[in-house]
């Protein structure tokens, strides 16, 4: 549950920035910080589902009614990815086609995007390792209770 959690949260990172930039960008290109444009709004949709993910993440109970809330949550986040990609081909938006797959983009332009995508794969999955070992140590402390880890530290540490 803690890779989970990680993920959502670098997930929930990288769409707010995604969404605060095009934001501005849009303010540039179409004179508005908002439109009502299908990938814009499945996008937020999405957004706020992750916010929903981790509060009900975080609610009361044990590990286990936490974690099947939050499955239920994280399902209809997996059925909304999809939607977000699909968007721009069943409603007509301000974005525009599929590129890569269309061969629209070519020679530097494609090397440049290939090679952003393997710098960015590369630094999610260094910080979702150390977003692991984090919630991993919170979940397992928060199970075990604050005494007994502060008793396994001192041992650990000879006192």
């Amino acid at each position: 549950m803690a890779i989970s959690r990680g993920a959502k949260t670098l997930a929930l990172t990288s769409m707010g920035i995604a969404l605060v930039s095009g934001s501005l960008w849009g303010r540039i290109t179409w004179n508005a910080y908002w439109t009502w444009d299908s990938r814009l709004t499945t996008t937020a949709f999405l957004f706020v589902t992750y916010i929903g993910y981790l509060a009900v993440r975080d609610l009361g109970g044990s590990h286990h009614q936490r974690a099947r809330r939050s499955a239920i949550v994280a399902v209809v986040a997996v059925v909304e990815v999809p939607l977000v990609h699909v968007s721009v081909e069943w409603w007509r938006p301000l974005h525009q086609q599929e590129s890569v797959a269309n061969g629209k983009l070519s020679g530097l332009m494609l090397f440049s995007l290939f090679v952003g995508i393997v710098s960015f794969t590369l630094l999610y999955v260094w910080l979702l390792l150390h977003r692991f070992r984090v919630a991993y140590l919170t979940e397992r402390s928060a199970d075990a209770g604050l005494g007994s880890a502060i008793a396994a530290r001192r041992e650990e540490a000879g006192q």
